[in-house]
């Protein structure tokens, strides 16, 4: 994945909310937040990437399931997607660059304020 990145063509999307992102995130990811507004994600995602980004969606790692949801939306809207199932919990335990005003593993999965129930 590391590789992928390096790819201007790529984009590695941080889905939690803006806070999360704040506090802790793969160094140089970007964020859009999933949120109970999918419509708006969508159109959010296109307008700053258009189809032609290759976009891999991630959240918080394997209890989370925001990254997978997104990528899944994104695909049924014709964006060339994959999801990083082991998000910032793998990536940060592999000793991989992050970035962000907190240090410790992620603390949960939460879009906007909510649970991530509400998208199942």
């Amino acid at each position: 994945m590391k590789a992928m990145m390096r790819n201007t063509n790529v984009v590695l999307l941080n889905v939690l909310s803006a806070g999360d992102h704040a506090k802790r995130h793969i160094k140089d990811s970007e964020n859009l937040p999933l949120g109970p507004d999918i419509d708006n994600f969508v159109r959010a995602v296109e307008k700053r990437y258009s189809k032609f980004k290759f976009i891999i969606t991630y959240c918080s790692g394997l209890s989370c399931d925001a990254g997978s949801n997104a990528a899944k939306i994104l695909r049924k809207q014709g964006f060339r997607v994959v999801d990083y199932p082991g998000g910032l919990q793998e990536w940060s335990e592999a000793g991989l660059p992050t970035e962000g005003n907190e240090t410790g593993q992620p603390t949960g999965c939460r879009i906007n304020g909510l649970e991530n129930e509400f998208f199942d």
